[in-house]
Order: C-alpha cells, then sequence, then structure tokens
C-alpha cells in the first residue's frame, strides 16, 4: 500500500481548485501495485473476457456489460486503480440555485487532482443523470495523467471526449449538463457503479466488452490466471489454424491435450 509522503502531499495541494470540501476527500492513500508486474497482463488482447473468466472462477469481483456502462467508441481500452468520487442529487431547482449564485457543487477536477499517472477516474453519479464530464473535463483528466473514466451516470460533448482521445464509459449520454443538479459529497470513498462497489485502488479493465471491477488484494492472481489462459488460448488458436478439418482438429487435441 502506498503512503502519503510530504512530497506527495504537496503535489495535491497545488493540483486542488476546491471543489471538494477538504473534509470529503477520504484519503489520498490509494493502494497500488507495481506496474511493471502487471504490462504483460494488461496489453493481453481479449482482457475484459479473460478477467471476466478469472473473476467467475474466484467468485469475486464484478463484471458489468455494455448494458450498464458502455464505452463512447470501439477501441476504448483501460486498465488501472480506481480513484472515486460520489454525487448526490441536489435538492431544488437549477434555475433557483443558478439566481442565488450558488456555488456549482461538481468534483470531477478534484478527482483529478487526487490521482496519479494511470488511474481510473469513477464517478458514481447517485442516479442523477445530466452530465457530470464533458470535452473539458476530459482535457483536464488527460492532463492529469488519468487514464480513462467510468461513470454511473452521463457524460456529454461526446465527439470532443471521443477526439480527445480519452477512453470513458458511461451509463448515458445527455446534453444536460449537471451544473446545480449533483453535490460532490465524497473523493476517494467506496462508491457503487451498476450496483457493485467500488474501492479506492480496485482495479478497473474496460474495454469494448464492457468493464471488469478487480478487487485490490486480487490483481496479482487475477493476472496469473489471464496470462495463463491466454497462453493456453493461444496454443488452441494455433491448432485451430493448422487442422484441415473439425475431425484432424479433435485427433489433435486428443492427441497433444492442447485444451489443457
Amino acid at each position: 500500500m502506498s503512503v502519503t509522503t510530504t512530497s506527495e502531499s504537496e503535489r495535491i495541494r497545488r493540483r486542488l481548485i476546491g471543489q471538494v470540501d477538504p473534509e470529503r476527500i477520504r484519503t489520498t492513500e490509494v493502494p497500488r501495485h507495481d506496474l511493471v508486474p502487471l504490462e504483460a497482463w494488461a496489453a493481453l488482447p481479449g482482457l475484459s473476457s479473460l478477467v471476466a473468466d478469472a473473476l467467475d472462477e474466484m467468485g469475486a469481483g464484478a463484471v458489468l456489460g455494455t448494458d450498464a456502462v458502455a464505452p463512447l467508441a470501439p477501441g476504448m481500452r483501460v486498465c488501472g486503480p480506481a480513484v472515486t468520487l460520489r454525487y448526490v442529487g441536489v435538492h431544488g431547482e437549477p434555475g433557483t440555485h443558478r439566481a442565488a449564485r450558488a456555488a456549482v457543487l461538481a468534483g470531477d477536477r478534484d478527482l483529478y487532482a487526487v490521482a496519479r499517472p494511470g488511474d481510473v477516474a469513477v464517478m458514481d453519479c447517485g442516479g442523477v443523470t445530466s452530465a457530470v464530464m464533458g470535452g473539458l473535463s476530459a482535457q483536464w483528466a488527460l492532463t492529469a495523467g488519468v487514464a480513462g473514466c467510468l461513470v454511473d451516470g452521463a457524460v456529454r460533448d461526446t465527439t470532443a471526449i471521443v477526439d480527445s482521445g480519452l477512453p470513458v464509459w458511461s451509463r448515458h449520454r445527455n446534453p444536460l449538463a449537471a451544473r446545480h443538479r449533483v453535490e460532490a459529497v465524497a473523493v476517494n470513498d467506496v462508491v457503487n457503479i451498476a450496483g457493485r462497489p467500488v474501492r479506492p485502488g480496485d482495479y478497473i479493465v474496460g474495454d469494448a466488452d464492457g468493464i471488469c471491477i478487480v478487487p485490490h488484494a486480487l490483481v496479482p492472481a487475477v493476472s496469473e490466471r489471464c496470462l495463463a489462459a491466454h497462453a493456453a488460448e493461444e496454443k488452441l488458436s494455433a491448432a485451430i489454424a493448422t487442422a484441415t478439418d473439425l475431425e484432424e482438429l479433435v485427433r489433435a487435441l486428443r492427441t497433444t491435450r492442447v485444451a489443457d
């Protein structure tokens, strides 16, 4: 588990813009694994499917299909530790809050401030369906080094987000902004994404097929299972490619036990 040093605290302080009351930032000590041993795992093709199988075998974590949260464009992919933000809906009409010059109670910029490069920003929007991030937020996230965003709620400026290159998964798209409709109540606390808990430091794995939530402690075991499963799939794929017909393929598998 990482420890927030004095220099790290100062780095975070310089990045915060004060969107979120400091008392609502639950922790900046997010546990992260050493990236180097995980690089081969993160680069595997079909990663979410491999991770889903591993989590299924272990009876742990969560797997969310695109009916829950979907990537904004084909080819988006992410694998990294979560930093989290929880919103709740604000009572009253947005026009009333604007007239009263009430503060905009967003929290995305301060969420990005506590992130380290490679982290995944995870936003629980508390059932609010107006957009909590758009093109400018995506640019801010990239400047902070955020690897991607997972939003259980809505985003907007979809074209701008996609063009920015930031991988984003969301439940909804909505041009209506969440300003004066949400309040950021906690950074780096447990949040819920499609009814599944996400803790700071849990790993978020996402691609075209959906999202997997890997508990932090299980990341090494899941990565090992995925690497082994990919090697087995490569052997099977090679056997299929070289077989001239189904009978030859079945004979080869019985002889070499490639399918194991």
